[in-house]
């Protein structure tokens, strides 16, 4: 696997330059270079670094996957249909007589143009329902090829070195979270934040919690 010369980090199979030092990548570093990296103790600033980006993550926003958000719009689509077909019907009903209504013609007028609009809304959640299936193959196609990545290039035992032996624990999790997540944003560039924190912490959990 490539590797860049001054930050140490380890790349994916094809990459050929670090966009963060603007160099080169090596085949393999001399064995100095990798103990004195697997030695590494980050400063007090790179600490205070990762801890913020924590603390940020924290509050992003979080990871929805598209089935989720495919089946929670066409919940709200069938709710809006329901209740706005229904009051249409209702109002309808009373407009021409059918049923008695204790409303005046002009707030008749008002509930039907509600109703319609929930209809309206119905029939677009529906449409966008549709389209996010196509969202739902994509997302599904993605999670797979990060899987099979994930086999070569997110291992234990590779990971718990990055951190020096004595570092605090908490610091550890900070730093192997920020090199999983690194490693799968330039990997995959097409992953959003939100996406990549929660993959990072599947993977954090997956490796390091079982």
């Amino acid at each position: 696997m490539p590797w860049c010369p001054i930050c140490k980090n380890e790349y994916v199979e094809g990459r050929t330059h670090c966009p963060d030092c603007d160099i080169d990548l090596v085949e393999e570093l001399p064995m100095e270079v990798i103990e004195e990296s697997n030695s590494y103790v980050p400063d007090e600033e790179e600490l205070q670094d990762l801890a913020a980006r924590a603390a940020a993550a924290s509050q992003m926003d979080t990871h929805v996957p598209a089935d989720v958000r495919h089946s929670e719009l066409k919940s709200s689509a069938m709710t809006f249909l329901l209740i706005g077909g229904i009051g249409f019907l209702t109002i309808t009903l009373a407009f021409i007589g059918v049923i008695a209504l204790p409303l005046n013609f002009f707030s008749l007028a008002v509930m039907e143009g509600v109703f319609i609009i929930f209809l309206i809304i119905a029939i677009t959640s529906f449409r966008k329902a549709m389209k996010m299936l196509d969202d739902i193959t994509k997302e599904a196609d993605l999670e797979t090829r990060i899987e099979e990545w994930s086999k070569l290039n997110l291992l234990a035992e590779e990971l718990s070195t990055l951190p020096a032996s004595d570092t605090p624990e908490e610091m550890r999790y900070f730093i192997i979270t920020e090199a999983i997540r690194e490693r799968l944003m330039v990997a995959f560039p097409e992953l959003t934040d939100a996406h990549a924190e929660s993959l990072t912490e599947t993977y954090y959990n997956r490796l390091f919690e079982t």
